[in-house]
């Protein structure tokens, strides 16, 4: 078990939208009309075949990227939380590219996903908010057809926090062809049990059919797909150790255990289910995972 090092605080208002949708009204956008961009990033946005309509993300590009035009690099995918939206990864992005300028971690390309507010990351039962397809399909196709990424699952990567944490789980172990590295922290790991109890999301996500929801669960595919991912993606799990997710976390983690998946699992101190704080106390510390994970990945 691990430590977590601290660092100097990175402030990030984060922002929400309320977008007009056709149905329902307050339904966020795939294409979020709020085009402001953290430090760092900038918003952009591509045609979905999925949607027939267009979808924005935000891009972090290291630093290099445009005199270096014969190199290529890994690519991390940044989930964001319940509630929350693209803009949500600044404070990532503003440690990574720190990070990558002392050389703490790889020169990397870092991707802010737009996942609706509560999608879960699933493909909604009622086919409306296909988030899952547009992602797999369309985003990380038009990612690496568009920028000079190192396409091989070894150098893709997913984290995401809270629901994000959830998302990287269930996409990361639903698709291990395409992952080289999921990151899990503080993860929203609902399972049959809890899902049920979040009775809105329950219905608007998974139709109240237990049965979807169970196929795509995080605890059933990491069971179903072991024997892919053992030996070949690199893991992590990080919880505060106030957080109220602190022994769903655990669980999870002892669960890759019995499995004998490797991974790294950590706590961090006097922390509660807290985005700010919780990567603040990570600090640049937390990209040594990154640099062991893309390893391979050339340097020029």
């Amino acid at each position: 078990m691990r430590a977590a090092t601290t660092a100097p605080l990175f402030a990030l208002a984060l922002s929400f939208c309320i977008c007009p949708q056709t149905v329902p009204s307050d339904e966020p956008a795939f294409l979020d009309p709020n085009q402001g961009a953290p430090a760092g990033t900038r918003y952009e946005t591509f045609h979905s075949q999925t949607i027939k309509g267009d979808v924005s993300y935000l891009i972090y590009l290291p630093p290099g990227y445009d005199t270096s035009t014969g190199r290529r690099y890994p690519v991390i995918y940044w989930l964001h939380g319940k509630g929350g939206n693209q803009r949500g990864g600044g404070v990532f992005v503003a440690q990574l590219d720190s990070a990558i300028k002392s050389g703490a971690s790889p020169a990397v390309i870092a991707v802010l996903v737009n996942g609706l507010r509560d999608s879960r990351y699933y493909d909604s039962y009622d086919g409306k908010r296909p988030v899952e397809t547009v992602f797999v399909k369309d985003l990380i196709p038009h990612v690496d057809a568009t920028y000079r990424t190192l396409s091989k699952r070894e150098f893709r990567a997913l984290e995401g926090f809270s629901m994000g944490g959830f998302g990287a789980a269930h996409l990361g172990f639903k698709y291990p062809e395409l992952f080289g590295a999921v990151s899990i922290m503080s993860g929203a790991l609902l399972d049959d049990e809890s899902v049920v109890t979040q009775s809105d999301l329950y219905e608007k996500n998974f139709g109240g059919n237990r049965d979807y929801f169970h196929q795509g669960s995080p605890w059933v595919l990491v069971r179903e797909n072991a024997k892919k991912i053992r030996g070949r993606t690199f893991v992590r799990i990080g919880v505060g150790d106030r957080d109220n997710l602190f022994e769903r976390d655990t669980n999870y983690h002892k669960l890759l255990d019995s499995l004998n998946i490797r991974h790294d699992f950590f706590t961090v101190p006097e922390v509660a289910h807290e985005q700010g704080k919780f990567y603040e106390k990570l600090g640049g510390g937390a990209f040594e995972f990154y640099r062991r994970a893309f390893r391979a990945a050339p340097s020029k």
